[in-house]
């Protein structure tokens, strides 16, 4: 498995959730059951702000070289994607206002948490993999 396409997929969900989140956080917070009240609409676009960086990042790291940066990048993601897997789950279980939308969410967060899992897991063999040659 190679990083460009999680990264790449990482960047575009980023974004996708980003833009709704700051432009029209109530609606997006209506779609998942939640009261979109004065703080929740500052929470979401505090939220939006970090996922543009994320989405900027990930985009950027695409380029990056196989090294420490690309494996912090892959371990950092791995660890927050992670604990968004386990808190999406936990509020999905425990007040379910999103209904398929939380699941949707869970499994967005489970697939890139397990994915930068393995790229930081394999980073060792990446590394050691002789090198392809493409037919032109």
């Amino acid at each position: 498995m190679t990083p460009i396409p999680v990264l790449t997929t990482h960047a575009l969900i980023a974004i996708g959730y980003a833009i709704p989140l700051l432009f029209a956080p109530a609606d997006f917070l209506w779609l998942y059951g939640a009261e979109p009240d004065l703080d929740a609409l500052h929470l979401a676009r505090l939220l939006a702000a970090a996922l543009v960086g994320v989405s900027a990042i990930t985009w950027l790291a695409r380029e990056a070289p196989e090294g420490p940066a690309l494996d912090a990048i892959c371990f950092g993601l791995a660890l927050g994607t992670g604990l968004a897997t386990l808190i999406t789950l936990g509020h999905q279980l425990l007040a379910p206002t999103a209904g398929l939308l939380g699941w949707s969410t869970i499994l967005i967060c489970a697939g890139l948490s397990g994915a930068y899992t393995m790229l930081w897991l394999g980073r060792a063999a990446r590394r050691s993999a002789p090198p392809t040659v493409t037919a032109s």
